[in-house]
């Protein structure tokens, strides 16, 4: 069983995530905790819809994996906490990652403003559409956590979240009534409090506000007043120290340069980076070590002389109006006025534009410009860049940049406008491989890293994996990686010591397997290159090189691998640039025709990530689905491409996608099914059945396919009703009947009519002992099958009343 869950104390985000991943992967959401405020009275009013299980009626016996929406933390999962390390955890989330996270497998872990914005481009991708109640609960997510898109953690990616979710049918109007602060008596009493004892401390620049307050007992919804606090004090950060019953709480929250949440990692809390919190005990004590540490913790605020604008242009003493010319050639508006000193220049002041052009107007252009000055501002240009803000507003929008040279006399190096202000210097874009290996789960990354440090040379991760992490799309729980001049055994045994686990070897091909104690499947195979014999063969293999091992892949998407040695991305055959343009294009021309099944890859994997078929590669098709080269492919490989499309999320589309291609009916025999019948089920065999179901001649496809005979007796059985339901009560068979036929559940769980002794009499038989004996020889024949349904037993009777003979005596 999957179950799906965030963390106690849920809130939109968490609940928005929770609905938008049980759309991607089907499974039962678990309720963590209580609800608080807003939230509490939500959850009541569509709890039908919301199906929330309280994890205290969860088995956790039958749980083999969990998805993990907006938490990383172990301690925030409550009970969950016993399946770490038994079962595979899939995480996403929009905190940054920090030690001690859960090993996770898969999902997805990034900074964004809302954990909702990380599932959209999944939804996205395999064209999951969503209702108008799922959609708005998921844009409160994403309006609270962003502040209504205005929180400094806001990324354009949470934009596009919110212009998708809007489209789906999200309702603004309901979430600002939802997600709007309201104050309970306790907590306002509180502000009051927080208000009357808040104080700033400055360190490098940084205000941060102090505010404390007390209260007998627990208060919900607290983490609202922190934003007050900082607008109502202009600070850049808040602390709040809440001393609540037996309780200390520490919330922390911060606008910039701080990071709140590895500065309460000091006194065991935690969070993201600009919200954090902590339970505390010795208040004075865990106070002090926090500002001790706040330095440390501050990001180094940027100087004048990294900001300002290099290149300052300044004007003599001159009149208005020759002053104003000189503006207007210049294209400014406004400038220094300087004069020459013995060692520098003295600032005079600023002329501006529009003073000047009023006094032109007045008849003044006649006269001095020095009458029509307004006030200079001159920094040292290691001034930082809070101080330069604060003189801009005394400065006329620009500070002048100068070092000191005399008295009065200043050597300036530059000027400082708004528009300095709000440029930055652009942060370097992390190369491909870096970006490779941040994606990546953090059990995934965990492993990596140990590898990295035992075989510094040698080991690639290779395939599906790369592609997903470069799309930012979930990662499932299998990794692979390409071994050069290792053997898998060494490997294999080097990673069940570090993380505990079983492996197991396949010597003759150089592969090994390695289960890992946290539910990673790590995939293990000395590089190697291939040949085809002929066309639609198995390929034989030899040892080779990592170039070479690439050269054998399917698509160019997926012929990329990352080396752990130096993080380099080798992509011998343009695969970046093929994921950012979304096509899938073979390595070669004859990529088909030696291995058909790749068609079925191709259209899987075109399906899942919303990707084409490169144009040169349809022709390429034709050749590889004629009859002489199918031929040559088992149907045993032929049926195991079969079932990895069934178990994708949206089967349909990738059917869908083969039949446009040409290639459904030559690979498969098949034909695509009614649009949404297969994704009623989730049991891959199950949508197996249905889709036989939709054939005219399933027999044809069940031989062409050699599917088990059980898969047609199915069939069958769904084609031509039994009169005993009996059979249709067992799965997969069930899920695909009520799947058919939904109206006929009711008949699917009814009692069936068995044969009783008032049947027997009805036929004419007299009371007596051969009723007992006639009803003992039907039970008989009904547990060896030969009699299926009422009719037939009572047919079976009649013909054991017609025969006479005594049965006692046999």
């Amino acid at each position: 069983m999957r179950i799906l869950a965030a963390h106690e104390n849920l809130d939109f985000d968490a609940l928005g995530s929770l609905l938008l991943a049980r759309r991607l992967f089907p499974g039962v959401a678990v309720l963590l905790g209580g609800l608080e405020g807003h939230m509490k009275e939500v959850v009541a009013l569509f709890s039908d819809h919301l199906d929330l299980v309280p994890a205290g009626e969860l088995d956790l016996q039958g749980v083999s994996e969990v998805v993990l929406v907006d938490n990383a933390r172990p301690e925030r999962i409550g009970p969950l906490r016993r399946l770490l390390g038994r079962v595979p955890f899939h995480v996403f989330d929009h905190h940054p990652p920090s030690p001690g996270d859960v090993p996770a497998v898969g999902g997805v872990v990034r900074p964004v403003g809302a954990t909702v914005s990380l599932l959209v481009p999944l939804l996205r991708a395999r064209g999951v559409g969503l209702t108008p109640l799922e959609a708005t609960l998921a844009y409160a997510g994403l309006w609270e956590d962003t502040g209504g898109f205005s929180f400094p953690s806001t990324t354009g990616e949470d934009l596009e979240a919110g212009a998708f979710l809007l489209a789906q049918g999200a309702r603004p109007a309901q979430v600002r009534d939802w997600v709007r602060e309201r104050y309970p008596q306790e907590a306002r009493a509180l502000l009051t409090q927080l208000l009357r004892k808040g104080r700033v401390v400055e360190v490098e620049g940084f205000r941060l506000l102090l505010a404390q307050a007390r209260e007998e007992g627990y208060i919900p919804a607290l983490a609202p007043l922190a934003h007050t606090l900082l607008d109502l004090f202009d600070a850049h950060g808040v602390l709040m120290v809440l001393k609540l019953g037996r309780d200390t709480l520490f919330i922390a929250r911060s606008k910039e340069r701080l990071d709140v949440g590895r500065w309460l990692a000091e006194v065991g809390g935690g969070g993201h980076p600009r919200a954090a919190f902590a339970r505390v005990r010795g208040v004075r004590s865990a106070l002090k070590k926090l500002l001790d540490a706040l330095p440390r913790y501050l990001e180094r605020e940027p100087t004048l002389a990294e900001r300002m604008t290099k290149r300052v242009e300044t004007l003599p003493p001159t009149t208005v109006r020759e002053a104003l010319n000189l503006l207007l050639e210049r294209g400014y508006g406004g400038m220094p006025v300087v004069e020459k000193g013995a060692r520098g220049v003295r600032v005079l002041g600023i002329a501006r534009r529009r003073d000047l052009e009023k006094a032109v107007r007045h008849g003044l252009g006649h006269l001095g410009v020095t009458a029509f000055l307004s006030r200079a501002v001159v920094l040292p240009p290691d001034a930082p860049l809070a101080r330069a803000e604060e003189a801009l507003k005394t400065g006329v929008g620009r500070v002048l940049v100068g070092e000191e040279v005399g008295e009065g006399e200043y050597r300036l190096l530059g000027i400082f406008t708004r528009t300095d202000l709000y440029r930055t210097e652009p942060p370097r874009a992390p190369s491909p491989g870096e970006e490779v290996l941040a994606r990546l789960p953090e059990g995934v990354r965990r492993v990596l890293l140990a590898l990295k440090e035992a075989f510094p040379r040698g080991v690639y991760l290779v395939g599906g994996v790369v592609r997903d992490a470069l799309l930012g799309f979930a990662l499932g729980p299998d990794v692979d990686l390409v071994l050069e001049g290792l053997r898998a055994e060494e490997v294999a045994r080097a990673l069940v010591g570090r993380f505990g686990g079983s492996y197991g070897l396949h010597v003759a091909f150089g592969t090994a397997r390695v289960r890992l104690s946290f539910g990673l499947e790590v995939d293990l195979a000395e590089a190697r290159e291939e040949y085809y014999p002929y066309p639609g063969a198995l390929p034989k293999v030899r040892p080779s090189s990592i170039a070479k091992d690439l050269e054998r892949r399917d698509y160019t998407v997926n012929a990329m691998a990352l080396a752990l040695e130096d993080l380099r991305l080798l992509d011998p055959y343009g695969g970046l640039l093929d994921l950012r343009a979304r096509l899938l294009r073979p390595l070669h021309p004859l990529s088909f025709v030696e291995d058909p099944t790749r068609i079925a890859r191709g259209a899987r994997l075109a399906a899942r990530l919303g990707f084409r078929l490169a144009e040169e590669a349809l022709p390429q098709l034709r050749p590889a689905l004629m009859p002489e080269v199918l031929g040559q492919v088992s149907a045993a490989r032929l049926r195991d491409e079969l079932y990895l499309i069934l178990k994708e999320p949206e089967p349909t589309r990738a059917l869908r996608l083969l039949e446009d291609w040409g290639a459904l009916g030559p690979l498969f025999g098949l034909r695509p099914p009614r649009e949404g019948l297969l994704e009623r089920v989730q049991e891959p065999e199950a949508r197996l059945l249905l889709l036989l179901y939709e054939q005219e001649r399933p027999e044809e496809a069940a031989r062409r396919l050699a599917l088990p005979r059980r898969v047609l007796e199915g069939v069958r059985l769904l084609k031509a009703l039994p009169e005993d339901p009996t059979p249709l009560r067992e799965e997969p068979l069930r899920s695909a009947f009520l799947a058919l036929f939904p109206e006929k559940e009711a008949w699917l769980y009814q009692e069936r009519r068995k044969l009783m002794g008032r049947d027997l009499l009805a036929l004419g038989l007299s009371p007596g002992p051969r009723v007992g004996e006639i009803l003992r020889k039907v039970e008989e024949a009904r547990a060896r099958g030969e009699v299926k349904g009422f009719e037939e037993e009572l047919e079976l009777a009649r013909k054991l009343i017609g025969d006479g003979t005594s049965l006692v005596s046999q």
